[in-house]
């Protein structure tokens, strides 16, 4: 935890996204004026929320050396606001890309992407690092196209003596049929992780993950009892990449294969070659434009809302940073069988300078 005062060392710039369990906001550095992203949270009295933000800042510090990972810079506590201060990645999610240009990625750029996110793979994998969100909305690219993998809010880190974790936790369309089978008493492994990385790379492909149309609490009884999804029109793309989606969807996660021997795989292998040109970096430079365009509206929209806030409770002493909102992550109890949806914690910013 660093010692300075976040209120003397940032300027507040604008909400760029909701992360898990907190708000992400651009934030200038008076000091050296760099820009960061940082993840702000409230900190309650809350053990298990406790250990939770232990969990995701010990994973960020153990990846940080990875080139393939957002990198970690350290944290602030201001009163109960906790700062999580990382790179900043100015190309946005791929999701986000997708979103800007109304389009999905072409075969090449879903193999460059992929070929990359392989790699941040194997680095966490290899440190027994699970990171149990895999999807396009958690992979970030860097003004010159490299691709990072982001948001480690439910990511877990596999013990010497337990190789397997048995909570149920992730995005609903992007989750492994062993994370979500109730039937599934062994656990899951760093394979859950693989299975979400073909998911995404249909979602990449074709704009959406599988079932999407479908509501998120169905889905979780449908991918279990279902074949793996595959590629909607497979004759648009290569044998290669049919595969390798087929590979990465294998329903019994000791058939399906480490990221590690995924690399070795024609379809990353033609990934590889290309994240060695700049053909990324040429979409992200197409794409800021337009992504610069959307954050500005964000920002105009929180603080729309901020004032409409400030009008409807006038007495409302309570920090800036309070606002509940509805997440996307689920979560089930084994042992009972319930299921519950967990709340994602999003704190409002404010307008230029950090009101701490």
């Amino acid at each position: 935890m660093q010692g300075e005062d976040p209120e003397d060392l940032f300027e507040m710039g604008e909400m760029i996204g909701e992360g898990s369990y907190g708000l992400i906001c651009t934030c200038k550095n008076l000091k050296d004026d760099r820009t960061y992203a940082i993840k702000f949270l409230e900190i309650e009295d809350d053990g298990e929320a406790d250990e939770g933000l232990r969990r995701e800042i010990d994973i960020l510090k153990d990846s940080s050396p990875c080139g393939y990972v957002v990198k970690y810079y350290g944290c602030y506590l201001k009163d109960t606001t906790l700062m999580i201060v990382m790179e900043f990645c100015n190309g946005g999610s791929a999701l986000d890309i997708m979103q800007a240009n109304k389009t999905s990625f072409g075969e090449e750029e879903v193999a460059c992407l992929v070929a990359q996110m392989i790699q941040g793979l194997i680095y966490l994998h290899s440190n027994k690092i699970l990171h149990r969100d895999i999807k396009a909305g958690n992979v970030l690219l860097t003004s010159d196209g490299r691709c990072k993998l982001a948001d480690f809010g439910v990511s877990a880190k596999l013990s010497h003596t337990l190789q397997k974790k048995v909570t149920m936790v992730g995005s609903p369309y992007w989750m492994a049929p062993e994370v979500i089978s109730l039937k599934n008493k062994d656990g899951y492994d760093n394979k859950a992780d693989i299975w979400s990385l073909g998911i995404t790379a249909i979602e990449l492909a074709e704009g959406k993950p599988p079932l999407y149309d479908i509501a998120a609490m169905r889905v979780i009884f449908l991918i279990p009892a279902r074949d793996p999804p595959t590629l909607k029109e497979s004759s648009n793309w290569s044998p290669e990449f049919v595969d390798f989606v087929k590979l990465c969807l294998q329903k019994d996660p000791i058939a399906r294969p480490s990221a590690a021997s995924l690399i070795e795989h024609p379809f990353v292998q033609k990934g590889l070659k290309l994240e060695r040109t700049d053909m990324m970096k040429q979409i992200v430079e197409l794409t800021l434009p337009k992504l610069e365009v959307i954050r500005k509206n964000k920002k105009r929209n929180q603080d729309d809302d901020d004032d409409d806030d400030d009008d409807d409770d006038d007495d409302d002493s309570s920090s800036d940073f309070s606002t509940m909102r509805s997440g996307t992550m689920i979560s089930v109890d084994r042992d009972s069988g319930t299921w519950k949806g967990c709340g994602t914690t999003v704190m409002k910013s404010g307008t230029t300078r950090l009101n701490l």
